[in-house]
């Protein structure tokens, strides 16, 4: 069990403030953290550290920085995002994509102590997913055109993570070997997780995509039926099964299992490479034709981990609305609570979004939306018009503006709690209105919200440096968007109480 964090042990890891450890692996330590700016600007990360014992291994070092560059170059909806490589005075640091939800190691022990196995249409949901991240891994290009393939060699449970919005995302490229990396694999060390590797893996030989599309089998093999593909009493007996054996037909283990879905499967775990799938995009697609009208949407997603991680969920929201609105003294007392909570196997995550996406329209009004202005500035008539109708239905207040000039003459009399802009409006587009709301202090607390059909990398960064407090990709699904402006409501109504000045003593 960790010593709960002290308000004097608050330390800064670069630029970023630590909130609390998420996590501590064998090479490299987890914190959440947050970046503040001008104008009340903050921002949520997740800092992965070099653990002091390693910070003079040269191996580890270049394997580090290995991660940092292959992960900053990806920029996919599957794959957490990497913002920033950075050295401070104690070691080589990353600040990542922070991701609210659980790791598929963590749902499948959940899932365990009740007894139960995961709903097939989530299942193949996660493996769907993550087929596709790592088809773009696999045919990366450099800007310039030159291919860059990036094999990913650890996709366990713990590397997937699924969000409580209802997302999947793929985290780790830890030990990721592209073209060109600067470490390299010592003769006969294997790295990875032994029970998830692909024989050519064990063996020592060079890899291609299809080793990474091994282990999806054998991850999607264990969420169908609850069972290891290959399983021992220790690693030697592990590697003799992946090495040797087959599993069983997945629908001998559970009758629910379609039996293409169970042919899928077979088929990714040939022990021959060239049996397998030829591509990422290959195996999603026999995924979606043997099971397609079952897999679960995001909605579906999201409400299935609300029913099965209530107390997680309202612990990350709890501690990071309070890390926004509160001294540090608050900050730390949320976050020995979530320590706690941990302790107790409750356990925050890493991850993206605090807020969980309603399942299924129509949308109810809300309370935080319903005393929220959002003002709306987008060039496009009919993307105004969506964006107008959903929160309307949700019960904000929608002012719209067709230009950036717009906006501002608004501004004189209006006091919006929420702004989304579009990032491409001609003229002054979204990224300097920003820059130039931030600049006026009556504004210090509003949220300001991108609208991005792209959500590049380079994208999320500027956004960032300008002020904006989030993205929301178009198009967009309409209990998404909700979601994340009533969470920045309610924030919003949290901190403008603090920054009204105090009432005057009355005149004696």
């Amino acid at each position: 069990m960790l010593p709960p964090l002290m308000a004097s042990e608050q330390h800064r890891i670069g630029r970023y403030t630590v909130l609390t450890p998420i996590s501590k692996g064998g090479m490299a330590e987890l914190f959440l953290a947050y970046v503040d700016g001008p104008g009340g600007f903050r921002k949520f990360v997740a800092v992965k550290r070099i653990l002091p014992q390693l910070r003079e291994d040269e191996d580890f070092i270049a394997m580090f920085l290995d991660e940092a560059r292959i992960s900053a170059a990806l920029s996919h909806a599957n794959i957490a995002q990497v913002f920033e490589l950075g050295e401070d005075a104690d070691a080589l640091y990353l600040a990542m994509e922070y991701i609210a939800g659980q790791d598929l190691s963590r749902m499948r022990s959940a899932l365990r102590r009740q007894g139960a196995v995961m709903p097939v249409g989530l299942a193949v949901k996660v493996a769907h997913e993550t087929c596709l991240a790592v088809h773009y891994a696999h045919h990366f290009t450099s800007p310039g055109g030159r291919p860059l393939p990036v094999i990913h060699r650890d996709l366990s449970p713990r590397n997937v993570m699924v969000t409580y919005a209802g997302n999947v995302k793929v985290i780790d490229f830890g030990i990721a070997k592209a073209r060109g990396s600067l470490s390299t694999t010592r003769e006969g060390n294997i790295k990875g997780s032994i029970a998830y590797m692909s024989p050519e893996q064990l063996r020592g030989e060079p890899l291609d995509g299809r080793s990474d599309l091994f282990t999806i089998g054998s991850v999607l093999y264990e969420l169908l039926t609850g069972e290891r593909a290959f399983n021992g009493d220790d690693d030697p007996a592990i590697m003799y099964r992946v090495l040797t054996h087959d599993p069983p037909p997945a629908t001998e283990k559970r009758a629910e299992v379609p039996a293409a879905l169970s042919a899928v499967l077979t088929k990714a775990m040939s022990k021959q490479r060239d049996e397998r799938y030829a591509s990422g995009r290959d195996m999603a697609k026999a995924i979606e034709d043997a099971c397609g009208a079952d897999m679960f949407d995001e909605g579906d997603i999201a409400r299935w981990m609300g029913e099965h991680f209530t107390e997680q969920m309202e612990r990350t929201r709890q501690v990071l609305a309070l890390a926004d609105a509160e001294d540090s003294r608050r900050i730390v007392s949320a976050a020995n609570r979530l320590r706690e909570a941990k302790d107790r196997d409750v356990t925050l995550g890493a991850a993206e979004r605090p807020t969980m996406a309603s399942a299924h329209p129509p949308i109810a009004p809300h309370a935080a939306l319903a005393e929220s202005t959002v003002l709306v500035v987008d060039d496009s008539k009919v993307g105004r018009a969506l964006v107008e109708t959903v929160l309307k239905a949700a019960g904000a207040t929608v002012v719209p503006a067709a230009s950036a000039e717009e906006c501002l003459e608004m501004l004189v009399e209006l006091r919006p709690n929420v702004i989304i802009l579009d990032v491409r409006m001609p003229g002054m587009d979204g990224f300097e209105l920003c820059s130039q709301l931030r600049r006026r202090t009556e504004l210090r607390s509003t949220a300001i919200l991108f609208l991005s059909a792209a959500c590049s990398l380079e994208e999320r960064v500027k956004g960032l440096s300008v002020g904006g407090d989030d993205f929301i990709r178009k198009p967009f699904e309409g209990s998404e968007l909700v979601a994340r402006v009533r969470a920045h409501a309610k924030r919003v109504a949290l901190l403008k109480p603090l920054e009204e000045p105090p009432p005057s003593a009355p005149a004696s």
